[in-house]
């Protein structure tokens, strides 16, 4: 099941809230629709909401698949909102992906208001 996935237009950026266990097979599906939702954007942002976010393992080849998936993206800047020590660890697993394939912008925060402010600064 792919997270709840949609584009803010006072955010300026696509927010994803992750709140259930995704598959491998789910990866093609979500990265579709986050390509959707930033074609034609004059800046490609990403929130990645994770204070709900259900503790995951990621084998070998879902890494593989998200480092494949996020050079696609051609993001700007990706905010980690909400992680607690747990899901900060996961998330950097995949973030070590992703940065094999491109550089990878993203910061941590407890709050969306600094996430907002640090993705719109240029």
């Amino acid at each position: 099941m792919i997270p709840e996935t949609r584009f803010d237009k006072d955010k300026g950026a696509v927010v994803i809230k992750f709140t259930e266990v995704w598959a491998e097979k789910d990866i093609p599906v979500l990265f579709s629709k986050l390509r959707e939702l930033l074609e034609d954007k004059p800046r490609r942002l990403l929130i990645a909401d994770v204070s709900e976010a259900a503790p995951q393992k990621y084998s070998k080849e879902f890494r593989r698949l998200v480092g494949e998936e996020t050079p696609t993206l051609k993001l700007e800047k990706t905010a980690i909102l909400g992680a607690n020590p747990v899901v900060r660890m996961m998330a950097k697993v995949l973030m070590a992906a992703m940065k094999k394939k491109i550089p990878f912008n993203a910061e941590f925060f407890k709050k969306e208001k600094n996430a907002v402010e640090w993705l719109k600064q240029d």
